[in-house]
């Protein structure tokens, strides 16, 4: 997934993730108003409040659908809810996620029938000012096998950094780490289905929109709860939400964002050409 908060006054941020299976050490966080811009870690929890948080930002996550129609979006474990053009939808900060709670949806379907398949969608935030952002759907195209399995959004921001001399992608390491690269995993399971049925696969949508912020709220929870995290303090959690709202004039226009990337005609073209491929995926 990659984050890009635009032009706030203070706390300006960018987060990317690494595809990694692991809530401690996929995401980075870049500040963008620090005069030395480099990554630091920060927890997934953290990126959750981010995302929820009403500030205008623009997002990549990835969107799976399935040729289940009677899918369980509420069963989730490792999916996160947000309001995409209108609707609230199932999506996950990386394909290692989406697979990973393939074996927690509540499904009754035969291995070698199921087809899915892994889309990147890119999101703005609305400028309505909501208690949680609504985002709209900038471009969406499916992942093939080999990019789900080694998709790596650091690439996005070493590309808006690319011109930036104060940019360096070492990481701030603010102590030693025990075991750093501990619950990290690759997808190695899937594979592109070179003969698809031409089945329509259906998107993970919650029609209940509060149901499905209390459920978000309680898996949160729950997975603080496994790893051993303590929830951080009211205060705290008041006071980043406080920062992060607090956001500036229109955006300047000379700095380079996010879906900057996607506006030349070579990239344009790119997508264009992407959303029309039709690559479906299963178990290998």
């Amino acid at each position: 997934m990659l984050l890009e908060t635009l032009d706030l006054r203070n706390d300006d941020i960018l987060i990317y993730s690494q595809n990694r299976f692991n809530f401690n050490d996929s995401f980075k966080i870049i500040y963008k108003n620090h005069k030395n811009k480099r990554p630091h870690k920060i927890s997934y929890f953290e990126v959750c409040n981010y995302v929820k948080s009403s500030s205008p930002k623009n997002l990549i996550i990835y969107r799976l659908l399935t040729n289940i129609t009677q899918l369980d979006a509420y069963s989730t474990k490792y999916g996160y809810f947000i309001k995409i053009n209108g609707k609230m939808e199932l999506i996950y900060f990386d394909p290692v996620f989406a697979i990973k709670d393939l074996r927690h949806l509540r499904i009754d379907f035969d291995p070698s029938k199921f087809r899915f398949k892994i889309q990147q969608v890119g999101l703005t935030s609305l400028t309505k000012r909501e208690n949680e952002p609504s985002f709209a759907e900038v471009y969406s195209f499916d992942l093939k096998a080999v990019e789900a399995q080694n998709q790596n959004d650091k690439i996005f921001a070493d590309a808006i950094f690319a011109f930036d001399p104060d940019y360096s992608d070492e990481e701030f390491i603010a102590a030693p780490e025990s075991d750093p690269e501990k619950g990290n995993e690759v997808i190695n399971v899937i594979v592109e289905d070179r003969n698809p049925a031409q089945s329509h696969l259906n998107a993970l949508k919650a029609d209940d929109s509060v149901k499905a912020i209390e459920l978000r709220e309680e898996i949160v929870q729950l997975l603080k709860y496994a790893l051993g995290i303590e929830e951080m303090k009211t205060a705290e959690i008041k006071k980043s939400k406080k920062t992060q709202e607090i956001s500036s004039p229109p955006p300047d226009q000379t700095n380079l964002n996010l879906f900057e990337l996607f506006k030349t005609t070579q990239k344009s073209d790119e997508i264009s050409s992407r959303e029309k491929e039709n690559v479906v995926l299963k178990f290998e």
